[in-house]
């Protein structure tokens, strides 16, 4: 499959802190491609990365084959669109709203009113041309944003947390407008989401950022299951009995931070509501003084410690171990 970016040992920092380290991401073309990750986690700097608006501290970067030097940024970024979680709309018509990139790139009245009008179809708001722009709900607005990226038809749309805080069915209407565009244009889209369900739902490949680092795969500690009825906070798995708080109203899958998870030989005298034993089945090195300890408990559940604490406790594979989180370290998803 053709890709449409290679990142090779890329860096980026802040004068001499590095807030991103990429030793290797591969985003094929005409595909999802989903970052998720915490707040914090980096995602929103390697989106700035993949749009062109910054240059990496160090490494390599190809774009559609082609390296992303310096001097072709400018040019680069032309091609691709990004979507911010809380994006601007003018003081104007959703029309306006929706061609004034068109405007800005020269474009005719007449094909300006054309593209405006097919990405407002794609979005759904169709109809929605002459409304003023600012008057419109949330749900709306993210929509007439998205429309104005469209309208463009980059190679790549880049989507920050792009519908964070809307209900579920302005949700939908996003997703599936999404769907559509790249069955129909072969667009590549990359999200930077928090929402591991919403990566399925778009069948986009994933890659996990925590701490300003990227792998490949599914963030740590997703659990599917229900919520025991009369037992508010209790989360069934299957396998695993899970206490949240505060108690969800509703919640189908969970995550627990890798980092939240403390490692132990005995039970420990704590307020985590969560206390699973098992045994240590993996360790890898999870950066630079830190250990990925991977914990058989029935489910798996995975572990990011100093590996001065893991010496400490005398971890290795193989060996009995109590891992535990407390009931607010438990995220529904």
């Amino acid at each position: 499959m053709n890709g449409a970016y290679a990142l090779r040992d890329v860096g980026y920092a802040y004068g001499d802190r590095e807030v991103l380290a990429v030793d290797r991401l591969e985003i094929p073309s005409g595909r999802f491609t989903a970052l998720v990750g915490p707040n914090g986690s980096g995602k929103s700097t390697l989106l700035h990365l993949l749009g062109f608006l910054a240059a990496p501290s160090r490494g390599e970067m190809i774009f559609f084959g082609e390296p992303a030097t310096p001097s072709r940024l400018t040019a680069l970024r032309l091609r691709v669109g990004l979507l911010l979680q809380n994006p601007y709309l003018f003081h104007t018509s959703v029309a306006e709203n929706v061609a004034w990139g068109l405007k800005v790139r020269g474009y005719s009245p007449a094909e300006r009113s054309r593209r405006a009008k097919k990405a407002l179809d794609v979005v759904e708001l169709g109809g929605y041309e002459r409304r003023f722009a600012l008057a419109l709900s949330g749900g709306e607005a993210q929509r007439v944003a998205l429309a104005r990226l469209v309208a463009l038809e980059p190679e790549v749309i880049l989507l920050d947390e792009p519908t964070n805080h809307l209900d579920a069915e302005t949700r939908v209407r996003i997703e599936a407008a999404l769907q559509e565009w790249v069955r129909e244009r072969g667009t590549t889209v990359v999200l930077a989401t928090h929402d591991i369900t919403q990566a399925h739902r778009l069948g986009a490949a994933v890659w996990q950022l925590d701490s300003g680092r990227l792998r490949e795969g599914e963030p740590d500690n997703v659990f599917r299951g229900r919520l025991v009825a009369g037992e508010p906070g209790t989360f069934d798995t299957g396998k695993l009995r899970l206490r949240v708080s505060p108690p969800p109203e509703r919640a189908t899958c969970l995550r627990v931070s890798a980092r939240e998870v403390i490692l132990s030989r005995e039970p420990q005298v704590t307020s985590a509501l969560n206390s699973l034993r098992g045994t240590v089945v993996r360790a890898e090195v999870a950066g630079p003084g830190e250990i990925r300890a991977t914990i058989d408990c029935g489910e798996q559940v995975v572990a990011v410690v100093t590996l001065e604490s893991w010496e400490r406790l005398g971890l290795t594979v193989g060996r009995e171990a109590i891992a535990s989180f407390k009931a607010t370290s438990v995220k529904v998803l």
